[in-house]
């Protein structure tokens, strides 16, 4: 049995000095936008959310695939609570439908008014669900661009740092100029922000990176006869879905004067950014595949955690993790999470703070143990309703070395 420690000290993050030179890896352009609006996976199937009601919010996701589902869910529950022929009187006219949407509105987007019935159903379109839900998604699909758009604009105003989903929401309830007075806001609409947030944390799916056990793939240690059956990988599935390809790709820095060792395992992690599928559920794997093993040696990664902590390698509450080391979250299910950080950052800001993972965008991606880079915070935001962080840890791993001539990104079977 082989094991590793690489020591990154206790210190969190350690400032580089400015006229260190930077050498950055790049695996595709930033999309940062649509990672913005598509992580947090797909409606979870046990969400309080009427059947004939999911066939609805497929019909919005269709026209506006840069919407997740739960979101939509969320919206139309605050909205409407799923009635189609939901109704509120107010000074313009009046709000109809799943998503209360007006006349004016409704009208420039449809081209037709509240007493159209195109297909003589003798239901006006307005209040068919069907028709309503294609509509309002492209209606927030629109909203959507022109929220990124003044965002872009004015990069300085507070509404630009919140989650895009939430300046949206803000833009369809309050209307856009509210953007540039926020955070002071109708009440309604801050309540509105905070019962969709608490809706979508609720009913959505926990990403599954972790579940899987790593232990019946590497704990043998009697090298590869005990690996897997890989898993097909093939191309980036695009049927249905609206942020492609380059979900959760981007560029990193490593500081010049980083270890070896470490600067390699960043090069190594950042080398299976974009490979579309056979990393399902095999986080720790994963982790310890940037440096150079075949699996972690732990049958998970909550278990992996467990012994760093009583081996005095881990670092728990820890949110500055230095470059190279491992971090770990509580997922809600029994083998938790781990990533690789692979950029660090001196004020420890956690959206400046990289690392890479499995399966985090698959649903919005159609990729199957695909593999991303994202910010801490992003990562964090969806665990646990944010509060499963557990520590970081220095990147200990046994069991099986690779080859040394082995060329990444190599399969997971490897």
């Amino acid at each position: 049995m082989i094991r590793k420690v690489i020591a990154l000290g206790g210190a969190g993050c350690v400032a580089i000095p400015a006229i260190a030179l930077l050498t950055a890896i790049g695996v595709g352009a930033g999309v940062t936008a649509c990672i913005g609006t598509s992580a947090g996976g797909a409606l979870a199937p046990d969400a309080p959310v009427p059947v004939e009601a999911r066939a609805w919010i497929r019909e919005a996701k269709a026209a506006c695939p840069d919407l997740p589902e739960p979101w939509i869910a969320a919206v139309m529950a605050q909205e409407s609570g799923f009635r189609p022929d939901a109704y509120a009187d107010d000074v313009n006219g009046g709000t109809w439908g799943l998503f209360q949407i007006n006349e004016s509105i409704w009208t420039g987007v449809y081209g037709h008014g509240f007493d159209a019935d195109l297909d003589a159903n003798g239901v006006r379109d307005i209040a068919d669900p069907s028709i309503h839900a294609r509509v309002g998604g492209t209606y927030l699909c629109n909203r959507l661009g022109g929220v990124r758009e003044i965002r872009a604009d004015h990069p300085d105003w507070a509404s630009s740092r919140l989650p895009v989903l939430d300046a949206l929401i803000i833009a369809h309830n309050a209307g856009e100029s509210r953007l540039r007075t926020y955070p002071t806001i109708p009440t309604i609409t801050a309540k509105f922000i905070e019962n969709v947030n608490r809706r979508v944390a609720e009913w959505s799916t926990v990403p599954d990176a972790g579940l899987r056990s790593d232990l019946p793939d590497d704990a043998a240690g009697t090298g590869f006869a005990n690996v897997p059956t890989p898993e097909p990988s093939g191309p980036l599935d695009t049927s249905g879905v609206g942020c492609l390809p380059g979900l959760g790709s981007g560029d990193v820095v490593v500081p010049a004067g980083t270890p070896h060792d470490v600067a390699t395992a960043v090069r190594t992690a950042m080398s299976y950014v974009g490979v579309t599928s056979g990393w399902h559920q095999l986080c720790d794997r994963l982790a310890c595949r940037a440096y150079g093993y075949v699996g972690s040696g732990y049958p998970t990664a909550a278990e992996h955690w467990r012994q760093m902590v009583a081996t005095g390698n881990a670092h728990p509450g820890d949110a500055c993790p230095p470059l190279g080391s491992f971090v770990f979250w509580r997922t809600g299910r029994p083998a938790g999470h781990v990533s690789v950080v692979v950029q660090a950052d001196p004020g420890c800001d956690p959206e400046k703070i990289m690392v890479t993972s499995n399966g985090v965008f698959d649903s919005a991606t159609g990729n199957h143990g695909g593999v991303y880079l994202l910010s801490f915070a992003r990562l964090n935001a969806g665990y646990v309703r944010g509060a499963g962080y557990l520590g970081w840890s220095n990147p200990v791993c046994q069991g099986p070395e690779l080859p040394k001539s082995t060329v990444h990104p190599a399969p997971s079977r490897w």
